[in-house]
């Protein structure tokens, strides 16, 4: 018998909770989320038992406590992680339960790995805290891991993502999007952690497919943070932009006007960016800041670059992934992060994740078996280059 909470009745704990509850693997669901209606919609919808839902405070450790005892394993999509994950994965572990997140946050992500602490606790359990297993982080680290495992030696792997300028997508999001674009943000470059402004060392990558060729800037995202955990580079980065130039202008006079920042102005005031991801989900906020992108293109793309050598001779491997969000497929929506998430949760279940403690995708899956048919799944269209450099004479 496998019992499995699900913490969030969002859109992609749902998505991951259904995928879930059509595998024998979980014998039993629970959907616990701060709106204990809407955990008990999800529940319903599944044709589970009303006292599958319950209601948990993510600030509240003795609610989560509460909530994850007993669980084999618990999946957590409560966000934005750089305010509940920590507290989350520690009830998780304390309780002796395998953990699964879909943590976006470089900060959250750099606090798990280089916790020894719990890292000891969980191999000590013989559990395995799996962090950042959605798309991106998730599928975009396997992306990263085969690039580089295509080389003989690697110097360094950069992980470019590219939007089109979406203004509202969802209060969450928009948090996590702000927080990833203000401040210092962290990179490993020669061989350590280091922390640069977000927005900083522009560099031009010229994408695969119909993205075109763009300025990518750093940004916090977890890649940067794991990846150099277990592949051995000198330099691992992540990048970001916007694909109109008008969206970047606009996150940056955002962070130049403080409106990034997560501490309020005033006692008991409201932090100006959760002031500001509220207020990009409203239609005021839609029509002022909004851009036609009317003759774009309409795609999101992962773009990961590894250099180094094979066979002695200096190469780069470039892999794409590059999705048509206009194109009808399969998995949309909550699913484009639902799928990979409650695939690495039913690989937990089966037992085929074997490695224990803190960890993240790229340490547990090989890319070629687990992310070329999720991706399939999801519609995404993948692309490799290899270019080589040959001294002739």
């Amino acid at each position: 018998m496998k019992s499995v909470v699900i913490l969030s009745a969002g859109a992609v704990a749902a998505d991951v909770a259904a995928r879930v509850h059509d595998s024998p693997l979980a014998t039993e669901i629970t959907v616990a989320d701060i709106d204990v209606d809407r955990a008990r919609r999800v529940v319903r919808s599944l044709g589970l038992p009303e006292e599958s839902a319950r209601q948990v405070d993510a600030a509240d450790p003795a609610s989560v406590r509460a909530v994850v005892q007993g669980a084999d394993l618990v999946f957590n999509g409560i966000g934005p992680y750089f305010r509940f994950g920590l507290i989350a994965v520690r009830e998780a572990v304390a309780a002796g339960a395998h953990y699964v997140d879909i943590c976006d946050e470089y900060d959250v992500a750099h606090a798990l790995v280089t916790d020894a602490d719990l890292d000891t606790e969980a191999r000590s359990k013989g559990i395995v805290v799996l962090t950042g297993m959605g798309s991106s982080p998730g599928l975009s680290n396997l992306l990263a891991r085969w690039a580089v495992d295509s080389l003989d030696e690697a110097e360094s792997v950069e992980v470019v993502i590219g939007l089109p300028l979406f203004v509202d997508l969802g209060t969450t999001i928009n948090a996590h999007m702000l927080h990833s674009l203000t401040g210092g943000v962290t990179q490993w470059l020669d061989g350590e952690y280091v922390e640069v402004p977000a927005w900083s060392d522009p560099q031009p990558f010229e994408l695969l497919g119909r993205g075109g060729r763009h300025e990518f800037s750093y940004w916090g995202h977890p890649e940067a943070v794991t990846l150099p955990r277990y592949l051995k580079v000198n330099r691992a980065t992540s990048r970001f932009s916007w694909f109109q130039q008008e969206g970047n202008e606009l996150y940056r006079s955002f962070a130049r006007w403080g409106l990034g920042e997560d501490q309020p102005l005033t006692d008991g005031g409201v932090p100006p960016r959760q002031f500001l991801a509220a207020h990009m989900s409203s239609d005021i906020a839609r029509a002022g800041m909004s851009v036609d992108l009317s003759g774009e293109a309409m795609v999101s793309v992962w773009h990961v670059v590894a250099t180094g050598t094979r066979n002695g001779v200096p190469t780069t491997v470039t892999i794409e992934g590059e999705l048509d969000l206009l194109a009808r497929r399969e998995v949309s929506g909550p699913g484009l992060t639902g799928l990979p998430a409650a695939m690495g949760v039913l690989e937990v279940l089966r037992g085929a994740v074997t490695a224990r403690g803190v960890v993240a995708p790229e340490a547990c899956f090989d890319p070629e078996i687990f992310a070329v048919p999720a991706y399939a799944q999801m519609g995404v269209h993948l692309t490799r280059r290899v270019s080589t450099v040959e001294r002739l004479v």
